[in-house]
């Protein structure tokens, strides 16, 4: 991050404003000092533009160190009386601030995670008590803990880019906005768009955070710095509070509130069954924090975030965002990287529940005969019924005729017994997120499935590798030496042996 202050006067900008304060002369007794990730420079002026630009990376993150950094350009601009404003940028050409380092994050103890919620609350806090005006200016994904500094500005402006994604996805990862976002959005655009943004976990392209009052303009991007020195200098900003006055009155009272809080609670227990405590302890916290003060809402989010953090829910979420960034890089190149396709003839869903009837009828519907089992008749009925309704509804929604969807149910043959499975290519299965049950449902298929078939589980919440590696080192290497009748003497290389 870098500090620049450009030079103006009282009828508008100096002609230099677009350029670098590299190129701008210092102001008479002007220090220069340099930072971990910043270097300040001071020349003749009143507007204070502060540049994130992280070293060696193309995305901007907060972690201790920036937020430190932020903390003494704080500590320069209360001390410069005459400064008439400042403006917060990215020197990234696709990124503003994409949040915290959730690479720290994740490996935080509960006393560093407690000191990095605090910090941020309080570097924030600090940012938004300043009395001249503050205007974030924003290019790139401005998400997560990015976003929060920005709600901590009197203003936002933005870039009409593609790039440009405005949000709080949080909850996609187990926690909440804890850094001032599930305070400051909703006493700004509103309590109904505040908890449609964070507790859908959205991230919005510009012109749909404009629309929902997340940010005040939309300029080019090049232009983006200049305009909100001229809006700071021609006070040509009128703040979000005083525009939305009647709307934020009539929704974001304790009333309306606790109405809105029963009836989400309701749609999201029946969405998510549960499963998902990020989501709800988002709701308790924006629906009681806006009739609190600032600081005792902001109490609430660190309270709630400290909670979360350290569930499973939270790090298996975390770890498959890991998985999915890595993923993004990996070096498939279409039409070159050599690909063999799995046939799937013949498949198994075990567990007749909501998602196992879904996916059932999913591939039944694509031509595959399925077996859809669970523990008892009961059970497996309720899974048809299920994968009837859908059926009929597809009817009705004229996806599929009659006949196709009677021809659809005809390829489920559902079983509440023990099934061979070895002629079947793929085995889903999609029982309840239990880690002992699933161990012994996959010991359970490995005795019954092919060498060949692929065995695959539906779980969001729980660990993929860890089931995967406790069939591998536990169970399948015994397997294969008890039931190989090759007599090779190659059981050290279980793992690959086709002879059983």
């Amino acid at each position: 991050m870098r500090t620049e202050v450009l030079a103006t006067n009282e009828k508008g900008l100096n002609p230099g404003i677009v350029q670098s304060a590299r190129e701008l002369p210092l102001a008479s007794g002007a220090q220069e000092k340099s930072f971990i990730f910043t270097h300040r420079r001071v020349t003749d002026g009143r507007i204070c533009v502060l540049t994130f630009d992280r070293p060696d990376s193309s995305a901007n993150v907060f972690d201790r160190a920036t937020l430190g950094e932020l903390d003494e350009h704080l500590d320069f601009i209360a001390g410069s009386p005459e400064l008439k404003g400042v403006v917060l940028t990215s020197a990234k050409n696709s990124v503003f601030i994409a949040g915290a380092d959730l690479h720290a994050l994740a490996g935080a103890s509960a006393n560093d995670l407690t000191h990095l919620i605090e910090l941020g609350q309080s570097v924030f806090n600090r940012l938004a008590s300043l009395n001249i005006p503050t205007v974030a200016a924003i290019h790139g994904a401005c998400v997560g803990g990015g976003f929060e500094v920005c709600l901590a500005c009197h203003y936002r402006v933005a870039s009409p880019d593609r790039a440009t994604k405005i949000g709080l996805p949080e909850t996609q990862l187990g926690i909440l906005p804890g850094w001032g976002g599930s305070t400051r959005l909703p006493r700004l655009i509103g309590l109904p768009r505040a908890l449609d943004v964070i507790l859908g976990g959205k991230t919005l392209a510009a012109k749909q955070a404009l629309k929902y009052g997340m940010v005040d303009d939309l300029v080019p991007r090049e232009r983006l710095v200049d305009f909100a020195c001229r809006k700071i200098l021609t006070r040509g900003f009128e703040p979000g509070r005083r525009r939305h006055g009647l709307k934020l009155w009539a929704t974001n009272n304790r009333l309306f509130a606790t109405a809105v809080s029963l009836r989400i609670e309701s749609q999201l227990l029946k969405k998510t069954r549960g499963h998902y405590p990020a989501v709800f302890k988002a709701l308790e916290v924006v629906t009681r924090g806006l009739s609190r003060t600032l600081a005792e809402s902001l109490a609430l989010e660190r309270e709630a975030i400290l909670g979360l953090a350290g569930t499973e829910e939270c790090h298996n979420l975390i770890r498959i965002f890991f998985m999915q960034e890595h993923a993004k890089k990996q070096s498939y190149i279409l039409g070159q990287t050599p690909v063999v396709a799995i046939p799937v003839e013949r498949a198994a869903v075990i567990g007749a529940g909501v998602m196992g009837a879904g996916i059932a009828q999913w591939l039944s519907s694509r031509g595959i005969p399925v077996i859809l089992r669970d523990v008892n008749a009961e059970q497996v009925a309720k899974g048809m019924a299920g994968v009837t309704q859908l059926y009929n509804e597809g009817v009705k929604r004229h996806r599929s005729t009659k006949l196709e969807a009677r021809a659809g149910l005809d390829r489920i043959f559902p079983s509440a017994a023990e099934t061979p499975l070895r002629q079947v290519d793929l085995v889903i299965e999609a029982a309840v997120e239990k880690m002992d049950l699933k161990k012994r449902i996959f010991q359970e298929l490995g005795e019954l499935a092919g060498p060949n078939t692929v065995l695959a589980t539906n779980t969001s919440a729980l660990s993929v590798s860890e089931i995967a590696a406790w069939w591998r080192s536990s169970w399948r290497g015994n397997r294969v030496r008890k039931r190989c009748n090759a007599r090779c003497g190659s059981c050290s290389r279980s793992a690959s042996c086709r002879s059983w």
